[in-house]
C-alpha cells in the first residue's frame, strides 16, 4: 500500500509539473500613452519607454480623446463637460506623452483592466509636472487641487455611504504635489487652514491619497511602488481577513485646478505593472 501510495503521489506530481509547462509568469502589463504606432508596438512587447536626445524637435500636438476612448478609457467626471481640449499628445515622435492640462476645472478618466498583484505587484509610473495649480495642496481647505494623480483600484466596490455618491473599489491614489510630504497619506486629514472639523479627501475614505513626489516642476521621472505592500499597510482589515490582495480592476488619472481657479500642466508617459525584482527602467542621460 505504501509503495502504491508513493507511486500515485509521484504520478500526480509529474502530471502537475507537465500541466505547468509553457505557463510563464507575465513579464509586464503596459499602458503606454502615445499616438505613435511604433511606440504602441514597443509597449506591446513590454518595452514601455522610448527616450530621445534633447535636440530632437517637437512634433505637432494631436488630440488624444478619441485615442483614449479607443483604448478603453472613459471620462467619468464631469459627465456633461467634455475635456477634449485639455488632453493632447505632445513631444517628439520617438517620445510622445499624454499632456494633461487644466484651466479652473477638474476631471477624471478611468480604464478597466484585470491584473493580479500577486504576480505583478510593482507599479512603475513615468510622468512629469510642468506647472502646479497655484498655491494648491491636498491638505488645504478649498485649495486641494492636484496637477496629476494616478489611481489604482482593487476588487469589489465599497459603499460610499451616500445616495448620490457612486460606490468605488478600494484604491491607492499616487499624486505629484508641490509642497506635500513624500510618503505621507492625505486621506481624511485635517485641513491646515480650515474649520477644525473639516477632513480633506474624505468623500471616499477607502481611496488613499499618497504623495509620491514633491516639487521639481519641469522634470520627468519613473517612480516605482509596491502595490501589495501598500495595500497591506492601508487596508489591514481586508488583509487579515483574506490574506490576499484583490485583483486590480481599474486605473484612473485625475487633474484639477478648480479650487484654486488656476491652471496646471502634467505629462503621463506610461503605467507598467511588473513582477517583484524586475529592473527599474530609468530615462537615459540627457533625455527629456
Amino acid at each position: 500500500m505504501k509503495k502504491n501510495g508513493y507511486g500515485a503521489g509521484l504520478v500526480a506530481l509529474l502530471l502537475f509539473m507537465l500541466s505547468q509547462t509553457g505557463k510563464a509568469t507575465p513579464t509586464a502589463y503596459v499602458l503606454r500613452f502615445s499616438d505613435v504606432p511604433a511606440l504602441q508596438q514597443a509597449a506591446n512587447s513590454h518595452h514601455a519607454y522610448v527616450y530621445t536626445p534633447l535636440d530632437e524637435p517637437e512634433a505637432p500636438a494631436a488630440p488624444a480623446v478619441d485615442w483614449l476612448k479607443a483604448q478603453g478609457w472613459k471620462q467619468v467626471w464631469p459627465l456633461l463637460h467634455p475635456t477634449d481640449k485639455f488632453l493632447t499628445f505632445a513631444g517628439p515622435h520617438t517620445q510622445r506623452y499624454l499632456r494633461i492640462a487644466t484651466e479652473d476645472n477638474y476631471y477624471i478618466w478611468t480604464r478597466r483592466l484585470e491584473v493580479d498583484p500577486q504576480q505583478l505587484p510593482i507599479l512603475e509610473l513615468t510622468w512629469g509636472v510642468e506647472r502646479f495649480p497655484t498655491g494648491a495642496a491636498l491638505d488645504l481647505y478649498r485649495a486641494n487641487d492636484r496637477a496629476l494623480a494616478v489611481l489604482v483600484f482593487f476588487g469589489e466596490k465599497v459603499s460610499a455611504g451616500g445616495v448620490l455618491i457612486p460606490n468605488v473599489p478600494r484604491g491607492l491614489a499616487f499624486f505629484w504635489g508641490e509642497t506635500e510630504t513624500v510618503g505621507a497619506t492625505y486621506t481624511c486629514v485635517p485641513a491646515r487652514n480650515g474649520p477644525a472639523e473639516v477632513r480633506m479627501q474624505c468623500k471616499y475614505p477607502h481611496v488613499k491619497y499618497i504623495a509620491l513626489r514633491r516639487g521639481e516642476a519641469g522634470t520627468v521621472h519613473t517612480d516605482r511602488v509596491d502595490l501589495v505592500a501598500l495595500f497591506k499597510q492601508h487596508f489591514p482589515d481586508y488583509w487579515q481577513q483574506h490574506r490576499r490582495v484583490p485583483p486590480v480592476v481599474a486605473v484612473s488619472f485625475e487633474a484639477g485646478s478648480n479650487q484654486t481657479h488656476s491652471a496646471s500642466l502634467a505629462r503621463l508617459y506610461a503605467l507598467v505593472f511588473k513582477p517583484a525584482g524586475a529592473p527599474l527602467l530609468q530615462p537615459a542621460a540627457g533625455s527629456r
